[in-house]
C-alpha cells in the first residue's frame, strides 16, 4: 500500500510571498510497505550477507527543486535468533521523486518493513 498526503495550502500565493503555515513551500509525505515476505519471497529473509531492496517513489507532482526527503521505519518484522541490523535511506533524490533503500547484512533475517517518508521543498 503506498499512500501520499500532500500538505501544500491550496490557495496560490503571490510570487515570491511566503505562507506561514508551510515556510519552506511544499510538503508531501507518505507510507508503503517495501518488504513483505509473507507475499512475495525477499532476499531479507531468506540470504544472507549484504542485502537491500530498493524502491521508486514517484512524487504525485514536481517540486521546483529536489526536496530534503525524511524515511523512517514504521514497521519491522524481524527474526529474533539474530542482532537487528538495518540502514533505511532516501537516495537519488529529484524534483519528481527518489530511490527508498532498505539494506541488511550478516544472518539478520527481515520478513516485513514499513516506511513512512517525508519531502519537504
Amino acid at each position: 500500500m503506498n499512500r501520499v498526503v500532500d500538505f501544500t495550502p491550496p490557495h496560490a500565493l503571490p510570487e515570491g510571498a511566503h505562507d506561514p503555515f508551510t515556510p519552506i513551500g511544499a510538503a508531501l509525505r507518505g507510507s508503503l510497505t517495501l518488504v513483505d515476505h509473507f507475499r512475495t519471497a525477499s532476499d531479507l529473509w531468506d540470504g544472507s550477507g549484504e542485502r537491500e531492496v530498493r524502491r521508486e517513489v514517484a512524487f504525485p507532482r514536481a517540486f521546483l527543486n529536489p526536496p530534503m526527503v525524511f524515511v523512517s521505519m514504521s514497521l519491522l518484522d524481524a527474526a529474533r535468533e539474530q542482532n537487528l541490523r538495518y540502514a533505511l535511506s532516501a537516495e537519488e533524490v529529484t524534483e519528481h521523486g527518489f530511490i527508498l533503500r532498505l539494506r541488511t547484512w550478516n544472518d539478520t533475517r527481515i520478513a516485513r518493513a514499513g516506511v513512512e517518508w517525508m519531502a519537504l521543498g
